[in-house]
């Protein structure tokens, strides 16, 4: 169905899809009482039962040992990875934590130079040097007067960055299982079999667990059904196919180029999430944190690319 379609262009539709995601889940988290565990779940599973009857009328081929291995790894890394995403986005500006998640290629470059001995090239080297400026930029004292510290230990202060940093690292390890999944059974079955494996455990979870306080109170008076919760719902339906539509985009993309190439161009959702949160949300520190944002992008495209040399 997509196989005709450039990879450069999945990508960035990809890109698109992961930016209209987290406004719709930035409004659910912040504006409803459902737990993160709850909202990621329902999200997720939705996105998966959308996808299930295009599964069923393209059946393809499917290893399942090789998928099954895949799913259970990429399914458990990917679960706590939206959790932990979705605190981030819960707790704090977009434009704050979303640029973190251009960490992530680090945590493949550290992995090689420890574990393998690869030496990082003159690329490579650049490109860190690019991503710790901009988080010294997104850590500047102006930015947070309630966190002690100053840059990177100013980031690591606040919870929702500290969520934004394992799921970078999470990220950063999981593509190259995506990598096997589409493989071993497409894009369609890998997307569909993730998002419920997200989904299910998620919710599962989250039965557990109590109801939390909206981060954005409500006006006096105003109660929670009617209006305010058919919007809600709007936004997590419209995340859940957004959301679907972007990951299928990008599984597609990883099965016609390197993984490297297609995380390089997706990370242009960061800086497109950061000017969503600045120009709709009317977040703070614009200039700063934009171009804190462009620089950590520039950063991660950097080691991507120079990982291919």
């Amino acid at each position: 169905m997509l196989s005709g379609v450039p990879w450069l262009w999945l990508a960035l539709g990809t890109a698109i899809g992961e930016t209209l995601r987290d406004l719709c889940l930035r409004t659910v988290l912040r504006d409803s009482g459902l737990s993160t565990l709850r909202v990621i779940g329902l999200s997720s599973a939705l996105a998966g039962l959308l996808l299930l009857p295009l599964v069923l009328s393209q059946p393809q081929p499917i290893d399942g040992p090789a998928f099954a291995i895949a799913l259970l790894l990429g399914g458990s890394l990917n679960a706590l990875a939206f959790w932990c995403y979705g605190r981030a986005i819960a707790q704090e500006d977009l434009s704050l934590v979303l640029p973190l998640i251009n960490l992530s290629p680090l945590a493949l470059l550290l992995a090689g130079w420890w574990v393998l001995g690869e030496r990082p090239g003159p690329l490579a080297v650049l490109g860190v040097a690019l991503l710790v400026l901009g988080a010294l930029m997104l850590g500047h004292p102006s930015g947070r007067p309630d966190l002690a510290g100053r840059g990177l230990g100013r980031l690591w202060a606040s919870p929702g960055c500290r969520s934004m940093l394992l799921v970078a690292l999470l990220w950063g390890i999981g593509a190259s299982v995506d990598k096997l999944g589409v493989n071993a059974g497409g894009s369609l079955a890998w997307v569909l079999a993730v998002q419920l494996s997200i989904g299910t455990s998620l919710l599962g979870l989250s039965l557990r667990q109590p109801p939390r306080t909206p981060l954005t109170p409500r006006p006096r008076g105003q109660r929670r059904s009617g209006r305010i919760s058919w919007t809600l719902a709007v936004a997590l339906a419209s995340a859940a196919v957004v959301g679907a539509a972007g990951t299928v985009l990008q599984m597609e993309a990883i099965r016609q180029t390197a993984v490297v190439h297609v995380i390089a161009i997706k990370r242009l959702s960061t800086l497109m999430g950061s000017g969503a949160g600045v120009l709709a949300l009317g977040e703070a520190e614009a200039a700063r944190r934009l171009l804190a944002a462009a620089l950590m992008l520039l950063g991660a495209a950097t080691v991507l690319w120079g990982a291919l040399g």
